[in-house]
């Protein structure tokens, strides 16, 4: 994609902050309600956020194509909007290292223990796992992400990138981290059914993040995140399937309003959530993302897509229509890429909807398909060794 903002003369703290209000205007939320959470949003960035945009991103995240380390998103469920940012916290020093952003995250990490709704228990548990001292294997870049519903106090994630392992390694640590959870019976279920998938159609899954709701409360998830190397709808069904709560029926009727009838048209490397909680011996919900930028020439069409979908699943798409054109820095006719991921989970008898923005600022470093290209992949071999 094409850079479609300018941060020149800005922080990326600042250009982050405008977005969040960009966001929160185009929900129609008043000043008062997103205020405070614009100010925690700005204290979780520090002291990172003072680094300058610049012409090129100071540190290649793997978060976004172009390597800026944050994205926004919005899930619909039952009409009510949820406003999120997921960020791979930097290194405040010069020049940046996979170590010292691994620092960051874990003071960053601490720092949640006194939100109100964070408890690191379960964290602590299986930190270690993905730790430098873990094995071999280069250490786990970890990202964070808070998530706000108006009304309620933000609630928090963490995420273990497994990209920079080896294959055989992610399968070992994720099965160590779900044992130490108690849900290696549910794990041992979804894995089975992954590879009995994989046998049966030729298409690699791969394992490529686990993450963690920060919280000990009877919902709490385990996630773990497939990249599916195909563009098979079949596939993507598959995957979703192997969730107790999913609807396969109510989801393929989701997806081809998304994407059409063409039986490969799901884009470019779709991705699988697998959800895991506590009480269940098997994966409980299934979330399926597409690269709504690859099969879309522009984010007016996408703005249609994700309006259609919404449309179906009995939500507004007005209010994403109204959220589009406030965050869009040009018409969205003339852009791509700022709605990069649509996400949809079924849950029984009714499904949500996400959309996750991005906002190119740099030249981009990876392929449409979300992997990093020949020269970003040894900028990022580098920078994670370092």
């Amino acid at each position: 994609m094409d850079s479609i903002f300018s941060g020149e003369g800005r922080s990326i703290g600042e250009f982050l902050r405008d977005r969040w209000v960009d966001m929160g205007d185009g929900l129609g939320l008043p000043t008062s309600m997103t205020g405070p959470v614009t100010d925690q949003v700005r204290d979780l960035l520090r002291p990172w956020a003072d680094i300058p945009v610049g012409r090129s991103c100071p540190f290649p995240s793997y978060v976004a194509g172009d390597g800026f380390p944050a994205e926004m998103s919005v899930k619909w469920s039952r009409g009510r909007p949820e406003l999120r940012i997921l960020f791979e916290a930097l290194g405040a020093s010069t020049p940046i290292t996979a170590a010292a952003n691994r620092a960051a995250a874990a003071e960053l990490t601490g720092r949640l223990a006194s939100e109100p709704l964070v408890d690191l228990g379960r964290y602590a548990r299986v930190a270690d796992v993905f730790a430098p001292d873990a094995g071999p294997a280069a250490p786990a870049p970890v990202w964070h992400s808070l998530a706000w519903r108006p009304g309620h106090p933000p609630a928090f994630k963490i995420y273990f990138g497994l990209y920079t392992m080896a294959l055989q390694k992610r399968f070992t640590v994720v099965t160590e981290a779900m044992e130490r959870l108690g849900m290696g019976a549910a794990w041992a279920d979804a894995a089975e059914g992954v590879a009995r998938g994989t046998l049966a159609d030729g298409a690699e899954r791969e394992l490529e993040f686990f993450a963690l709701d920060l919280d000990s409360g009877p919902k709490a998830r385990a996630k773990v995140y497939y990249r599916n190397h195909t563009s098979s709808v079949a596939v993507v069904q598959q995957m979703a399937s192997l969730a107790r709560t999913h609807d396969p029926a109510r989801a393929l009727s989701a997806f081809r309003t998304l994407l059409g009838t063409d039986p490969e048209a799901a884009g470019d490397a779709p991705l699988t959530c697998l959800a895991f909680r506590s009480d269940a011996t098997r994966a409980d919900e299934s979330t399926t993302y597409f690269r709504v930028s690859s099969f879309t020439g522009s984010d007016a069409e996408a703005a249609g897509r994700i309006g259609a979908l919404m449309a179906h699943e009995g939500l507004d798409p007005q209010r994403h229509h109204a959220l589009v054109q406030a965050v869009a820095p040009k018409p969205p006719s003339r852009i791509r890429g700022l709605q990069e991921l649509v996400s949809y989970r079924s849950r029984g008898h009714e499904g949500d909807v996400s959309v996750y923005f991005r906002f190119p600022l740099y030249p981009p470093l990876t392929a449409p398909s979300g992997r990093p290209t020949r020269q970003s992949r040894r900028i990022l071999q580098e920078v994670e060794s370092a």
